[in-house]
């Protein structure tokens, strides 16, 4: 009888403590319960990071107002669960490639918090190397011609010939597409500075065509304005731009690294084209 006593007070005392945990209560880090699911103070402030809030706006009430939006997003995705849609194909593959995305996020974070700030002499080396970005960097004035896209991009090589602008839109509208004529701008400091090379090697009146927007647009240089970066300037954003070249070059490299050994099998059909990466590789 003792041991049944015992047992049945345990049971009893179990079941007080089950009763008891069902009943939380927002305090501390917990900021609201919908329907027992908990928002935490650190999901309010992950909801209002990266927001613009301007200095007059009273920041009690803005905080209580995302809560309110937090609750009822929490409601609609409880009734979205109840619907069994948490389940369906869509869903996990979308939650699949949201979770990926995020890690790569977080691990690009991780990669950049281990790649320090270049040095001085990387830094003026690369001012060198790139004058377009920096002392020599122009505006360039353009005239230009937009036109559509063909539906066989083979058909743009028939305006390879084209060495002005007013043959290159006889050639557009001998394709019959849409085009229309203008002024533009580019900034030297703002494109490759590879590109900005080709360009610059252009015979003057040439033009050179280049995509934008799903169109294309020809161009023609017919003035330029010198626009030198300021030195403080200047080192600050090569300092970025050599930091941000070095963190692509890890992240590549520990790809590299991650396919030496990964075990890959394909679906007969979906094998990556040897040929096509060897001349890719040789192309770089």
């Amino acid at each position: 009888m003792k041991v049944k006593a015992a047992l049945l007070g345990g049971a009893i005392a179990a079941a007080a403590m089950l009763v008891t945990g069902c009943h939380k209560e927002p305090k501390g880090q917990i900021l609201a319960i919908v329907n027992g699911e908990e928002i935490s103070l650190q999901e309010l402030n992950a909801e209002l990071q990266g927001a613009r809030v301007p200095d007059s706006v009273d920041r009690a009430v803005l905080r209580r107002q995302v809560l309110q939006r937090l609750i009822d997003r929490k409601l609609i995705v409880q009734k979205a669960r109840e619907q069994g849609l948490d389940k369906t194909p869509e869903f996990i593959t979308q939650q699949r490639r949201m979770e990926e995305n995020l890690l790569v996020t977080l691990l690009g974070q991780k990669i950049a918090s281990q790649v320090p700030m270049p040095d001085d002499r990387d830094i003026t080396q690369y001012i060198a190397d790139n004058p377009t970005q920096f002392s020599g960097r122009e505006r360039l004035l353009l005239d230009q011609i937009q036109f559509g896209a063909p539906k066989d991009v083979k058909q743009l090589l028939t305006l390879r010939d084209a060495h002005n602008l007013e043959d290159l839109a006889a050639g557009v509208k001998r394709l019959g597409l849409p085009m229309s004529r203008g002024k533009g701008v580019i900034d030297t400091g703002r494109l490759d500075p590879q590109l900005i090379d080709m360009i610059n090697k252009l015979p003057p009146g040439e033009p050179f065509v280049l995509p934008s927007n799903g169109q294309y647009v020809a161009s023609v240089i017919v003035g330029r304005d010198a626009t030198p970066t300021p030195t403080p300037v200047a080192k600050a954003a090569a300092a970025e731009l050599v930091r941000r070249k070095e963190l692509v070059a890890e992240s590549k490299a520990q790809v590299a690294r991650a396919r030496s050994t990964a075990e890959i099998q394909y679906q007969p059909g979906y094998e990556p084209d040897k040929s096509a990466i060897k001349a890719s590789q040789a192309k770089k």
